[in-house]
Parts: structure tokens; C-alpha cells; sequence
């Protein structure tokens, strides 16, 4: 699964009140994993742990003093 495919699903859980209440009762990432398939998402444990280590380096760079993208000399 793709992170697009990732958002997807937390878009779903977030418009969907049901989704929302089974996903705050699921208790690991396991049960989760579960929870997306049985609603047609093929989500993996690979993806989440992705976007975890994703976000971070998202954080990081957001709160780093590294705020313009790199340029070669010309």
C-alpha cells in the first residue's frame, strides 16, 4: 500500500464515525491492520511503521533551522 493509500484510510476514519469508534478501541497495530482490510484497505505493518519514520523526519525538518531546499553553486 502506498502512503496516499495510507491517508485514504485515516480520511475515512475521520469522516466515518463508526470507523473512528472501532479504530480508537483497536489496542495495536495488529488489530488496526485488521480494521482496514475487513473495509477493503490493504494496509500492511510495513506501511505504518513507513509513515512513522516518515512523520519524523517531517517534524524534524519543519522544526530544524534547515528552511530553504539545498542549490548547487551555479
Amino acid at each position: 500500500m502506498s502512503r496516499e493509500a495510507l491517508k485514504d484510510f485515516l480520511r475515512a476514519v475521520e469522516h466515518h464515525r463508526t470507523l473512528r469508534h472501532e479504530a480508537s478501541c483497536c489496542d495495536s497495530d495488529e488489530e488496526l491492520i485488521e480494521l482496514a482490510r475487513r473495509h477493503g484497505f490493504m494496509l500492511t505493518a510495513r506501511d505504518l511503521a513507513c509513515d512513522s519514520i516518515d512523520s519524523k523526519i517531517s517534524r524534524w525538518f519543519d522544526s530544524s533551522r534547515i528552511q530553504s531546499p539545498f542549490r548547487l553553486p551555479s
